[in-house]
């Protein structure tokens, strides 16, 4: 596991986070990384449990209690360049968009996701594995692909 910590870094009771190869069977060949930058933070809830998962912060990422986040899982609350040209020729790691991240309570994040910047993930909600999450995902709901889309709503939970 690799932290590089300028930042706030909140863990939670009872986490478990997995960074090998061979810790997860669908974890892939990644390990988990916190990557915070200056005057960001991640906040880890209790009874997060995550495996072989690529954080990198430039905002805020919160994570609520009882989430599950798969194997191989990317979580970017920033774009890390900025999208002119020639900004990018210039000073290409500054000028860039960064919105904060938070995955509420219960949600399951399935292995190989990737969530971008500025997303809200709901209470109880399921994303797909391989989902490229780029909008705000309401409570109990299903969504998948990529880009993610709506699945269905989940019955029984409020």
């Amino acid at each position: 596991m690799t932290v590089r910590n300028q930042g706030v870094f909140k863990i939670g009771r009872n986490v478990r986070i997995n960074s090998s190869r061979y810790a997860n069977v669908i974890g892939g060949d990644s390990r988990t990384s916190f990557v915070i930058k200056k005057g960001a933070s991640i906040l880890l809830g209790d009874h997060v449990s995550l495996s072989n998962t690529a954080f990198y912060c430039n905002n805020s990422i919160i994570i609520d209690d009882y989430v599950m986040i798969g194997g191989s899982c990317k979580i970017w609350d920033g774009d890390f360049h900025p999208i002119d040209p020639e900004l990018r020729k210039t000073h290409p790691r500054e000028q860039f968009v960064t919105k904060p991240i938070h995955i509420g309570k219960s949600a399951f994040i399935g292995g190989c996701s990737i969530i971008l910047k500025g997303v809200t993930i709901g209470r109880n909600a399921v994303i797909g594995a391989g989902s490229v999450v780029s909008r705000n995902v309401p409570d109990n709901e299903i969504w998948a692909g990529n880009p993610a889309v709506f699945v269905k709503k989940m019955e029984g939970y409020e």
